[in-house]
């Protein structure tokens, strides 16, 4: 299950493709900078935009309006504590580098605050989505171990018991899992002692979460740290982040549903956490809910992407997650025949793709997306005026939208053509779990173009056949599992139903249906199917 939030990471660096990579330091804006909170229209919550500072440096500034989580550390210095509290209201938000950004000022203006150091060092620590090498880590140990130093008769119990912590994720022997894992057991260790402490709580989670496999079992320890920290304080941003994505990996993605549609009611205006509610809506069916959440955190981006030079390399693809938000918005409006949202998040996903000359195939396979709702939606006439992207896994999936509006248009001769330009194989893949994804979307993309053609030509049983080809595929670990929301636009299985259905074989349909809502809830077209078949139709 530690797929279900690869998309995230496989997305976040911005590389050629709009795309994101695991443990991988986000490429960034054009200045050094990451954003993915909404920049104010008022001047005081610019993040980087306001007059240059004597050494050329832009001043860092308070971001509002970004979730919550801060808590009081011993200083006496309020504009320090107010830089902390933003920093981890900011970390809770995932915006890594304001967070890192925000500490870091908080250390300026206080530079013997123990905590301010802590912070910092937090801030520079891996996350659910990004992973620390050992050469990462050294500038966070030094700044914990000042930290270390200065808390000597200066902190509370709690504060240094958290600084002490935090260095055996820092320290400069063993593996990197092995540091996240001491970490995050003297976290538990401390929400033990501190059960009270919501604070304490939600590190801990966090922290386990990011030392565990992701599978559905390593859940259960932070979803019983976070259940208390809702119950105390429901609109706890942090808390809510981190339990839809323990709830989801769990497979209980309904246990989050009233804290994401609460999350979605405050209105914060950091996108990532705009965006979260869609990881519990979209898998218990509420795909309209996602595709609006992803529609507002992408103009989130887009509002922050003005303040870019025009000549920015790559614009509003390089914010850090500004390309999920667009692909899992796609998802959302393509399960729930959302055309205008569908064609308002793909057209441009498109337009950046096809002239792209470097991308891996797991990227360009998850930027296929975007000729997954030109296909669906897009005038036939449009989709086959299409000119050909540079990068063969994305070629392919040009070969597909093709496919799709030429059997629109009941040209199967010409959907067969687009079925022989699909190669069987592109490429040898590299390392990792998910290396035969790109391979496998290619035989779906096939199968699906064989079942349209002999669903033209009246042949449903040939149809039928091809359409389980490609759900049984779909369906299997290694593709399922590796993206989140699933790579392929739609649940063939319900095509395979439609198929029995018009073999005449009602039961294997109904059969077929279910199967479909056990894979994806309130699918609209194997709901209504498996209605009309119960109620005789």
């Amino acid at each position: 299950m530690r797929a279900l939030i690869a998309f995230t990471s496989l997305l976040l660096a911005g590389a050629a493709c709009p795309a994101f990579a695991q443990d991988a330091e986000p490429s960034g804006l054009p200045d050094g900078s990451h954003s993915e909170t909404a920049v104010s229209a008022s001047e005081e919550n610019a993040p980087s935009d306001n007059a240059e500072m004597a050494h050329g440096e832009k001043p860092v500034t308070l971001i509002a309006n970004v979730g919550n989580g801060g808590f009081p550390i011993s200083t006496d210095n309020a504009q320090a504590q107010a830089f902390f509290d933003n920093g981890i209201e900011l970390m809770m938000a995932f915006a890594h580098d304001e967070a890192t950004a925000a500490m870091a000022e908080a250390v300026r203006l206080a530079p013997e605050c123990a905590m301010c150091r802590w912070g910092h060092a937090l801030s520079m620590g891996p996350s659910l989505n990004y992973g620390r090498d050992a050469e990462e880590r050294k500038e966070a140990y030094a700044e914990v171990m000042e930290a270390r130093r200065l808390a000597k008769g200066t902190v509370t119990d709690r504060e240094n018991a958290l600084i002490d912590a935090l260095a055996l994720r820092y320290r400069p022997k063993g593996e990197v899992e092995a540091r996240d894992k001491a970490y995050a057991e003297r976290m538990a260790e401390l929400a033990a002692r501190w059960p009270d402490d919501d604070r304490v709580q939600v590190l801990a989670a966090d922290a386990l979460m990011v030392a565990s496999d992701w599978d559905a079992p390593d859940m259960s320890r932070p979803i019983a740290l976070l259940e208390p920290v809702l119950a105390r304080n429901p609109d706890d941003t942090g808390a809510i982040h981190f339990y839809i994505h323990a709830t989801e990996i769990a497979g209980e993605p309904g246990k989050a549903e009233a804290h994401a549609d609460r999350l979605d009611a405050m209105r914060v205006q950091a996108s990532h956490l705009v965006h979260m509610p869609s990881h519990t809506w979209y898998w218990v069916g509420r795909y309209a809910d996602a595709a609006a959440a992803n529609k507002r955190a992408v103009q989130i981006g887009e509002h922050q992407a003005m303040l870019l030079p025009p000549d920015a390399e790559g614009g509003v693809w390089k914010i850090p997650y500004h390309a999920h938000n667009v692909i899992f918005g796609l998802g959302g409006a393509l399960m729930s025949n959302d055309s205008r949202t569908a064609l308002m998040l793909g057209r441009p996903l498109v337009e950046y793709s096809q002239d792209q000359t470097d991308g891996s195939p797991i990227r360009q396979l998850l930027s296929a997306a975007g000729y997954f709702a030109l296909a669906r939606f897009e005038d036939p006439k449009v989709v086959l005026a299409l000119p050909e992207p540079k990068l063969p896994y994305l070629a392919a999936a040009r070969h597909y939208a093709r496919g799709e509006a030429l059997a629109f248009l009941g040209d199967a001769d010409g959907v067969r053509a687009e079925i022989e330009a699909i190669p069987a194989s592109i490429e040898p893949q590299g390392e990792g779990s998910y290396k035969n994804a790109p391979e496998q979307m290619l035989a779906i993309t096939r199968a699906v173009l064989t079942g349209r053609v002999a669903m033209m030509e009246d042949r449903p049983r040939d149809a039928a056949a091809a359409f389980a080809e490609a759900a049984m595929i779909e369906e299997t670990e290694d593709f399922g599992q590796f993206s989140d929301p699933p790579a392929f636009w739609y649940p063939v299985r319900r095509d395979y139903a439609l198929a029995l259905q018009a073999a005449g074989d009602s039961e294997g349909a109904l059969r077929e249906a279910r199967k479909t809502l056990e894979i994806r809830p309130l699918d609209p077209v194997a709901s209504k199917l498996s209605a009309d078949i119960e109620a005789g139709g």
